[in-house]
């Protein structure tokens, strides 16, 4: 091959870099370079022997705070944060509301730096008010929801299940798309949020990278995200440019946290 775009799984599986020799790959690009430190990424760097590595990503800090320099020589080659990337037009501003939903999780158990799933389960699951009222914000902030294309990250696939289902019997049409949907379900998940056949379509992690729906223009966060990273993946889910679309609404329900 002269150029050749693969997963890092699908590389490594069906042994393409055996078939060629490391030596035959000049140029190697690596998009997500924050997962450099995974073993299946590791391998995969240290088996090839490119002329020019470049790593490209846009959550470089990870939450284990170890580096990803060390995997590029220690170079930053160029650097555009999200700040910069809206200030040079290359995403939309957004709009960001954080709203008080009244739940206290102050007390949930606090493992390795993140809630319990359970716990937080237990919170939100048939918790119809927190529910109703993550119902009318969007109505009150959005305006006119039938134009509504939006997002709305979850705590589990329950809770995205639950939350669809509130928001369908409030009359807006809303999916939960999650690795339990139906392979069809989540192969015209995107199309059906573009044509608005839907208006929202909530997940749990499902969205955070490799999915590129330019037409979101609302984020609803529907729990804690304790992850920078993945906050900011999340968030860039809405950012992106399309045509008409001047800025994205973010919604951020929050608790009582834990200190």
């Amino acid at each position: 091959y002269d150029h050749l775009f693969a997963t890092v799984q699908s590389f490594r599986n069906r042994r393409l870099l055996e078939s060629q020799g490391p030596a035959h790959w000049e140029y190697a690009v690596l998009d997500e370079a924050h997962h450099v430190p995974a073993e299946s990424y590791r391998e995969l760097i240290a088996s090839l022997r490119p002329h020019i590595l470049l790593g490209l990503t846009a959550t470089p800090e990870r939450m284990d705070g170890e580096s990803i320099l060390p995997w590029f020589d220690h170079r930053v080659a160029d650097e555009m944060r999200l700040w910069h990337a809206i200030e040079r037009q290359h995403l939309v501003p957004f709009d960001y509301y954080g709203i008080h939903d009244g739940t206290d999780l102050s007390g949930l158990s606090w493992t390795r730096g993140s809630y319990s799933i359970r716990e937080l389960e237990d919170n939100y699951l048939g918790n119809t008010r927190r529910a109703n009222l993550i119902v009318s914000q969007f109505c009150e902030f959005y305006g006119d929801r039938s134009l509504a294309r939006a997002l709305g990250f979850c705590v589990s696939i329950d809770h995205a299940q639950f939350m669809a289902q509130s928001f369908r019997d409030a009359g807006i049409p809303a999916l939960a798309v999650t690795s339990e949907s139906p392979t069809d379900v989540r192969t015209n998940a995107a199309s059906s949020l573009r044509n608005r056949a839907v208006n929202v379509l909530f997940t749990v992690d499902l969205f955070n990278e490799g999915v590129d729906i330019p037409e979101v223009d609302c984020v609803l966060f529907l729990r804690p995200t304790e992850s920078a990273t993945v906050f900011l993946q999340q968030l860039g889910r809405g950012l992106r440019l399309d045509t008409g679309k001047k800025t994205c609404l973010v919604l951020d329900f929050i608790g009582n946290q834990r200190r």
